[in-house]
């Protein structure tokens, strides 16, 4: 997908909600910029805790934009939240645009945000910290590669689980499993799984990222006695990618940190307890 049938996708997704067609699309041609990534309808957690959809996102100045009409429902269903890409907009800067007043207002407002965004785009060129968008190569395994790193604060994704294991000194041509051994941190593992309730596993990750819970919906407490059991088999430290459907639809390989086996708290919770200890791990070539 080039940034034109991009562009087209994400705009189509508001082409039934009037004031917020209007709003995003005059929003995205009066910054202009090909550089900036945008999402519409990404799912978000509040800071209240409770889920979401941002009318308009750009994920690489942490900015949400809300099209506040007179009966706004921002509320979604937990079916579609369940394999959702949910970001946390805990510490991003939310903007709000009250389409129940005039348009002359309404464009004032518009133009507010939009001088915003151009200045935040601005001061992180100044101190190079603003990466611009490049849709050819934001999901290939060499970009990352290159970089030496993956961190959390990239938001990395990829569309297959072989990109991921790609980045780490592997040189698969397709990997479909949802584990993979890392092979040169032979202590870790790159794990790919389902972070919400599924057929086999009623898995879950908190909202701030930080702890993964996992459990089988069969025979669990025979799981985690082999578990904890055996170390060998299984990894304590893992890499974790969850899959998770983008604001288009399409599965990705979502990059969430490094995480460690907290046995004590497994033991005690009958659940496998992995918490964060690394947002950044290291990437490597190919030997």
């Amino acid at each position: 997908m080039d940034k034109k049938e991009y562009y087209i996708k994400q705009l189509s997704k508001t082409n039934k909600k009037n004031y917020e067609n209007y709003v995003v699309c005059r929003i995205i041609n009066f910054i202009d910029d090909l550089s900036l990534k945008f999402i519409t309808q990404q799912p978000i957690t509040m800071r209240n805790g409770k889920k979401a959809l941002a009318d308009l996102y750009f994920p690489q100045i942490d900015l949400h934009i809300e099209v506040d009409e007179a009966f706004h429902k921002n509320q979604i269903d937990k079916d579609k939240m369940r394999e959702a890409d949910i970001v946390s907009a805990t510490s991003h800067t939310i903007e709000r645009i009250d389409v129940t007043k005039n348009i002359e207002l309404i464009n004032l407002r518009i133009d507010n945000i939009v001088k915003k965004i151009k200045d935040t785009i601005e001061g992180k060129k100044k101190n190079n910290t603003f990466i611009p968008w490049n849709i050819e190569t934001e999901y290939e395994s060499k970009t990352y590669v290159g970089k030496g790193y993956i961190d959390l604060d990239d938001k990395v994704a990829f569309k297959k689980i072989v990109d991921a294991c790609n980045c780490f000194g592997c040189s698969y041509h397709g990997y479909q499993r949802a584990m993979a051994r890392h092979p040169v941190e032979k202590d870790k593992a790159l794990w790919f799984p389902k972070l919400y309730e599924n057929e086999n596993w009623q898995n879950n990750i908190t909202d701030n990222g930080k702890v993964i819970v996992e459990k089988r919906k069969a025979n669990n407490s025979e799981f985690i006695k082999t578990y904890l059991s055996n170390p060998e088999r299984f990894t304590r430290r893992r890499i974790v990618f969850a899959r998770v459907k983008d604001s288009l639809g399409n599965v990705m390989y979502r990059f969430k940190g490094l995480f460690k086996v907290n046995e004590k708290k497994s033991q005690n919770e009958q659940a496998i307890i992995y918490e964060r200890i690394k947002t950044r791990v290291k990437t490597y070539l190919v030997k």
